[in-house]
């Protein structure tokens, strides 16, 4: 993967393949690129339906670099990293998915970034409306990145993170305890299509329903967990036709 200079000059790390309208792809907390869009197959169904497909491994994760203070993620820095990148690569007119942290992020972006024209939100729910939910969510995750070992962690729910964690707590631990590192997500002005895709069995997202009214976004629930329903074909068929509907 190539990488770019962003606004602070941190290193990051993209992929850009394909030709067509842009669709860029915004991954999970503790994961990257290969494990929520490659492993699961969405990436190559994109290429294969003729997009051009971007994807940005955020800071502190994947091949980008990795700081380890919680100055480098303050100020919303994620959001201001993928601006940069739009602007690196001479995106417009983009149709933007992200999944978990990455759909969070989406949201807090699509107000303010004109480019994007829809967004699809992957894996997160209840806690998107903001709330006490996000501070707690916070709380736990410190929790459990600052365990020894996910054996440590009683939440079967959370105890995944800790595995995909590995190597990486420090700059994990460092982005979650930025008190700046998510900025608000004023969701009464998305005013692009909004798809809402949730697995089931997803006890990480909570409920999608009052998210998905706020909204007005398109609920679609399909099979599967906060880790498995990335890869299954009723949430590839929703992608799929919503991002042709745009």
């Amino acid at each position: 993967m190539p990488d770019f200079e962003s606004f602070d000059g941190l290193r990051l790390s993209y992929l850009d393949d394909g030709d067509g309208r842009p669709v860029v792809l915004l991954h999970g907390f503790a994961a990257d690129t290969n494990v929520n869009y490659v492993r699961s197959g969405i990436l190559d169904l994109l290429l294969d339906e003729g997009y051009r497909v971007v994807t940005l491994d955020a800071r502190g994760h994947g091949l980008s670099s990795k700081p380890t203070e919680p100055e480098a993620y303050a100020d919303d820095a994620m959001k201001r990293d993928v601006v940069a990148l739009f602007d690196h690569l001479g995106l417009d007119d983009v149709l933007l998915v992200g999944y978990s942290m990455g759909a969070h992020l989406a949201l807090r972006l699509a107000p303010s970034e004109p480019r994007i024209k829809a967004v699809v939100l992957l894996g997160i729910g209840q806690s998107g409306t903001g709330g006490e939910d996000g501070a707690d969510r916070r709380d736990a995750l410190v929790a459990v990145l600052e365990a020894e070992s996910p054996d440590d962690v009683d939440d079967a729910s959370l105890r995944q993170f800790r595995v995909m964690a590995g190597l990486d707590r420090e700059p994990l631990l460092a982005y979650v305890k930025s008190p700046g590192a998510v900025g608000p997500a004023p969701l009464d002005d998305v005013d692009v299509p909004v798809l809402l895709v949730v697995g089931d069995d997803d006890e990480n997202a909570g409920d999608p329903a009052p998210l998905a009214e706020r909204l007005d976004a398109q609920l679609v629930r399909v099979p599967g967990d906060h880790f498995s329903a990335n890869s299954r074909p009723e949430l590839h068929r929703a992608l799929s036709e919503f991002l042709a509907a745009q």
